[in-house]
């Protein structure tokens, strides 16, 4: 059995596979495609995948590692043939009767699920969900880079770091605590004072940061400016704003997962927020089940091609609550709403009233006399779920639904705002598993 794939293919070159019942196989299998093993029982399948090719990768995988580290791995035995060449680290999936539970993917049963977990804190990026600016923590090397890139390298330019200023500060008396510390000038709206002539500050107040001058340096000079980064960092709690004098353009950086230019922090990319099962990363609206329980209004407008005089809203029909359905019609008259018009004829906005009703408390909005809504009337039953019979009522118009808050990704919100390859995390979790 043999396969030779073009020569632009990169592949894993297996020579003279003997593993148990295989008789000295070649074959070509191509990289970065889905290659499927098929055969009847005792054919070599596994031989082949599991004790030949998973069991080279691994082992030379293990291979680079200390002999410290080593022995804490699963000692493999090399494989029986005669070369095999091109072959990467590699992982196996094997079949076994998992346990299954309402927590329970394709991705944890086969338990590629902790893999990705630690895969996805290396690859992914941060974005601010304010801006859409890429959010990722910089240190003096990077913001270097970046300065000459946006810049230039012989431009001059300011470092600055904030200081906060206590309320009703007097000038003179900050611009002497700043002189005392050593430093010389600060930048406030677009303009240097110097901090021994407090007098020259035309204006009555200090804003509640004042952005001091750490050093004025061109990045060719990279000692120095790495230097007047360094102690900017420190000095204004990770953050750091650099400068052009000349044309007033800045740019902000900050040494952790935080927008300097909106305040935006991210938690860190750690392993736990990228997992369900864990407190860190699981949705806390749906605990990581991807589905709620809760009111279905379809349940409650089963059919909407009724008007609200027809009965649209079937939670009104009977004894119990009739109220409801009087107040209702009451309302929609008042806001000039056929009552006669089928639901599904009515526009969006008329449609969004009836469900949601005027907003607020269901209970302020019943004796001011205004619409509470068809939620706001399940919300208001909620708070009397003790007595029976209310929770045998609200058990027929209940169901699960997807979870808003996650999206049924299961994850944290705070996954959202991570992206690989400009997807999110939850899209590629969801293809994943």
């Amino acid at each position: 059995m043999s396969q030779s794939p073009s020569s632009s293919t990169p592949s894993i070159e297996v020579r003279g596979a003997r593993q148990n019942n295989l008789q000295g196989i070649d074959i070509d299998i191509p990289i970065g495609k889905l290659t499927v093993v098929t055969g009847p029982s005792g054919s070599g399948k596994s031989s082949l995948a599991f004790q030949t090719l998973y069991a080279e990768g691994q082992r030379r995988y293990v291979e680079t590692f200390s002999p410290y580290t080593r022995q804490f791995f699963d000692r493999m035995d090399k494989p029986q043939v005669d070369a095999i060449n091109g072959i990467p680290p590699a992982i196996a999936i094997e079949q076994q009767n998992a346990v299954k539970t309402t927590r329970s993917t394709v991705g944890t049963i086969t338990e590629i699920n902790d893999y990705l977990k630690l895969l996805f804190p290396r690859l992914c990026r941060g974005y601010d969900p304010v801006s859409g600016d890429l959010i990722e923590p910089d240190s003096p090397e990077s913001i270097h880079r970046k300065t000459v890139e946006r810049f230039g390298k012989d431009t001059t330019l300011l470092i600055l770091f904030g200081v906060p200023v206590p309320a009703d500060t007097p000038v003179a008396e900050f611009f002497e605590f700043l002189q005392q510390q050593g430093y010389a000038r600060v930048w406030i709206f677009g303009k240097a004072y110097r901090v021994d002539s407090p007098e020259a500050y035309d204006k009555k107040k200090l804003p509640g940061k004042v952005d001091v001058i750490q050093d004025r340096v061109a990045p060719a000079r990279r000692s120095r400016f790495l230097e007047a980064l360094e102690r900017a960092l420190d000095f204004g709690k990770g953050v750091v704003t650099v400068v052009d004098p000349d044309s007033g353009e800045q740019a902000a950086f900050s040494r952790g997962w935080t927008s300097p230019e909106t305040g935006t922090e991210l938690k860190p990319p750690v392993p736990g927020l990228f997992s369900f099962n864990h407190p860190m990363g699981a949705c806390p609206e749906c605990r990581g089940f991807g589905r709620v329980i809760g009111i279905d209004v379809d349940k409650a407008l089963p059919d909407k091609s009724l008007s609200i005089a027809e009965g649209l809203v079937r939670a009104f029909q009977g004894d119990a609550y009739y109220e409801c359905e009087e107040d209702l019609e009451r309302c929609a008259r008042a806001r000039g709403l056929s009552t006669v018009t089928p639901f599904d004829e009515l526009s969006a906005e008329d449609q969004q009233w009836i469900i949601e009703g005027e907003g607020g408390d269901p209970e302020d909005a019943y004796q001011d006399g205004s619409w509470y809504g068809v939620r706001g009337f399940f919300d208001w039953l909620e708070s009397r779920a003790y007595r029976m019979h209310v929770r045998v009522f609200l058990s027929r118009y209940r169901s699960y639904t997807t979870c808003k808050s996650c999206k049924g990704t299961r994850l944290k919100p705070a996954a959202l705002n991570f992206k690989i390859n400009d997807k999110t995390l939850p899209d590629l979790w969801q293809l994943s598993i």
